[in-house]
């Protein structure tokens, strides 16, 4: 998801006097706590997670806590958000074909996703999740975000351009995450070695066996409508 993992907006310098001691702008303030949170959750799981200890954690009062994050719920729901949705990705501008495109998109995201961090914090929310239904809560809440959904958005656009059926695009996305991105996490979470030649060339065939499925779909479409 080469492009950017994750797009976190510059922060402006803040205007200070002569003297005064530097404050740090909001956004740096917020990631400091994204990341106390993530490492209060992998350490403690959800459940014991508390405002508390991510204060702690990040250096900051609490009060500075709760101006940024009102609860503990949307503290993670940010942080989930964050590091596993919302990742911006430049397309490649050497992408020569639609294909090559896909496949640059799919490598960024692997590359993100399959990250030691990003794989901790995974594996922090699989190990919450049968016990914390904030968490079921949070992951079904983005999952289902369809703005946050890249694949989507990406294979919408391939379909409306070439005239495919694309009523059905959220499942397909699905489909096309699972056989690429969602192979290469299970073999990350599970600590088998992702070597970059062989993931570029899983990553190769599952987007071209998926674009090439989408075109038989159509071909029989038309002949069983001709």
């Amino acid at each position: 998801m080469n492009g950017k993992s994750l797009h976190i907006p510059s922060c402006p310098a803040s205007g200070r006097g002569p003297g005064r001691p530097p404050e740090m702008a909001e956004c740096e303030r917020r990631e400091k706590i994204l990341s106390a949170a993530g490492e209060v959750l992998r350490t403690h799981g959800y459940q014991a997670a508390s405002m508390d200890k991510v204060a702690q954690c990040s250096g900051m009062s609490k009060r500075t806590l709760y101006q940024l994050f009102p609860s503990k719920q949307e503290l993670f729901h940010a942080l989930i958000g964050a590091r596993l949705f919302r990742l911006s990705l430049s397309v490649r501008e050497n992408a020569g074909t639609p294909t090559e495109e896909l496949i640059a998109l799919l490598s960024d995201m692997a590359a993100h996703l399959t990250r030691p961090d990003t794989v901790e914090l995974i594996r922090a929310i699989i190990a919450s999740a049968p016990e914390a239904e904030d968490i079921r809560h949070i992951m079904s809440t983005l999952t289902q975000c369809g703005e946050t959904n890249i694949l989507k958005a990406w294979l919408q656009k391939y379909c409306c351009d070439r005239g495919l059926c694309h009523e059905n695009t959220e499942e397909k996305s699905r489909q096309l995450f699972g056989m690429t991105v969602g192979d290469l996490m299970l073999d990350a979470l599970i600590s088998r070695n992702l070597e970059p030649d062989a993931v570029r060339s899983f990553i190769t065939s599952g987007a071209r066996l998926f674009l090439a499925a989408l075109e038989a779909e159509r071909n029989q479409e038309g002949r069983e409508t001709a």
